[in-house]
């Protein structure tokens, strides 16, 4: 076990602190949560129609889909603070430190996300995160997003690695089965409100923050 991937949005990143844009827009911190599973879902519509738009499009139209099934005007001013929100995500509190330990124990680590190039760049920099990854994936090469096999397929050519020598990391259930579907290993963090299915393929390890996820994979890569 070397190379670790990492998906970015809530896995990494802190989505969260986009909950006072929706509590201005909405009036409801919570329609952040029901504005992302739109994204997802839109996400997979896409790839399984093959119509593909990036991330920041799908989002904004995610967005402004919301707003209409709540009857709420909305401006082109709200949704380049979702862009310019989405490029500013902090990390979660733990996240500099355990990706410091891994880095410093020598695993390659890299990401793999939903986001286009330029945006996960941002992201990754507006984080002060950048400096622990080698090597960044987006899916936008295959035109096509995860969970489609091919995003981890084509992952795994372009880190010339066998998929069965491959982690991915990340807090949605749907990564980590289309990951272990590809033959990948999978370790799943548990952030709020993010859980596995019972119909879901079972990852290696589950931990609540990354912190227990990192303790795992150092003692496997030791053991």
């Amino acid at each position: 076990m070397n190379t670790l991937v990492f998906d970015v949005n809530e896995t990494l990143l802190d989505l969260s602190s986009l909950d006072l844009l929706f509590q201005d827009v909405f009036g409801e911190a919570l329609v952040r949560k029901e504005w992302f599973s739109q994204v997802i879902l839109d996400a997979t519509v896409v790839t399984l129609t093959d119509n593909y738009a990036d991330f920041a499009t799908i989002g904004v139209s995610a967005f402004k889909l919301v707003a209409a099934r709540r009857e709420i005007d909305v401006s082109e001013e709200d949704f380049g603070r979702v862009v310019a929100g989405m490029r500013s995500l902090p990390p979660h509190p733990e996240v500099d430190v355990q990706l410091k330990r891994l880095h410093e124990k020598g695993f390659k680590l890299v990401t793999l996300t939903n986001s286009p190039p330029a945006m996960v760049a941002a992201q990754l920099d507006n984080a002060g995160i950048s400096k622990y990854f080698q090597q960044q994936i987006s899916v936008d090469a295959v035109q096509a997003f995860k969970p489609a096999a091919k995003v981890y397929n084509y992952a795994a050519s372009e880190l010339s690695e066998d998929p069965g020598q491959l982690w991915l990391i990340a807090a949605h259930n749907w990564d980590t089965s289309g990951a272990i579907a590809a033959g990948w290993n999978a370790a799943f963090i548990a952030r709020p409100g993010c859980r596995i299915s019972s119909l879901d393929a079972q990852p290696q390890i589950v931990g609540s923050s990354l912190v227990e996820i990192v303790d795992e994979l150092i003692k496997l890569r030791e053991s």
